[in-house]
Formats: structure tokens, C-alpha cells, sequence
């Protein structure tokens, strides 16, 4: 009888401590931009997060490097993806700020400027009155440098007008050596 009586306090402390230690997302807040996925060209982040509840929030940002014999080095979404745990190192680029919505629909936002190409965390925590950690918003994303990008490049291509186009076709067959 004892040790089930162990066993069960064991399990209900477990379940107790639990959210806090494996929160999920949190349904009433929403990391609008930047989205995980496409990599962003830019030199900054323009953060949005979206609450459709009263609470607190507390976001921060954080640059994801892979340790390579004991050096961080920058890596991609991919490889931040496939990448142990224990391979990754997280440098705080925006200590967590505090955010209070006070109406059913809040938005919390910042730019973060001067960053360097890599892979950035943006982390929303839902914390209650006592600052418990209720619910954890990740989103991962790349930001490549700007010159890299190739949707600049095809705009610049498809929107010369006639002219314009005329005078960059002329000047390639006159200088094509």
C-alpha cells in the first residue's frame, strides 16, 4: 500500500509540474509574422503576435547557432531542424518583454533591427498573475541577407517597360565579350 500511495504522489506532482515543463501552443495567441517557413531578406524582423484573450504575454527572440567544435556557427531552417538539441546554442537578441492585453483582440509588436543572417527563434510565453509559464508560442525562421533575394531580381526583370527592356537587351548584345 505504500509504495501505491508513492507511486500516485509521484504521478500527481508529475502531472502538476507538467504544463509548465511541456506547455503547448496557446490557441489564443497567434505569431502573425514573421511565419516559419520561406526565408525572410532582410537586416531586420518585424514582429507581430496576435491575442484574442485577456492575458499576459512575454515575447523574446533568440539567434539558433550550431556548435562546431566548441564555436557557434550560423546555420539554415533545415539544418536547425535535423539538428540534437544538444548541438544547439540560443543567443538571447531580445530579452522578454512584457505584454498585458486588456481587450479581446491585442497585438503586440516590434522591429528588431541590425541582425545577421541565421536562423532566429521568436518566443511567446502566456504567464499568469504569479509569472507561471502557462503556454509556450515558438516560430523558427531564416533570414537570409537581402541581396540574396531572388524575388528582387524577377521583379526587376518582368516589371522594365518596353523601352527600358529594349535599351538592357541592346547594350548585352554590344558587350557580350
Amino acid at each position: 500500500m505504500r509504495k501505491v500511495l508513492i507511486a500516485f504522489t509521484m504521478a500527481v506532482m508529475l502531472f502538476i509540474s507538467a504544463p509548465a515543463a511541456f506547455a503547448l501552443p496557446n490557441p489564443d495567441v497567434t505569431i502573425v509574422n514573421p511565419v516559419s517557413g520561406p526565408p525572410i531578406y532582410s537586416d531586420n524582423l518585424l514582429i507581430s503576435v496576435k491575442i484574442t484573450t485577456t492575458s499576459s504575454i512575454t515575447v523574446s527572440v533568440t539567434q539558433e547557432f550550431k556548435i562546431v567544435n566548441g564555436e557557434n556557427v550560423a546555420i539554415s531552417l533545415e539544418e536547425y531542424q535535423k539538428t540534437e538539441s544538444a548541438e544547439i546554442a540560443s543567443v538571447i537578441i531580445v530579452d522578454a518583454e512584457n505584454f498585458k492585453s486588456t481587450s479581446n483582440l491585442s497585438f503586440y509588436t516590434k522591429k528588431v533591427e541590425n541582425i545577421k543572417p541565421g536562423v532566429y527563434k521568436i518566443i511567446v510565453n502566456t504567464i499568469d498573475e504569479e509569472g507561471k509559464v502557462l503556454y509556450i508560442n515558438e516560430n523558427p525562421v531564416e533570414v537570409k541577407p537581402k541581396e540574396e533575394n531572388p524575388a528582387d531580381a524577377a521583379v526587376l526583370e518582368t516589371t522594365q517597360s518596353g523601352p527600358a527592356q529594349f535599351l538592357k537587351n541592346l547594350l548585352k548584345i554590344i558587350f557580350k565579350d
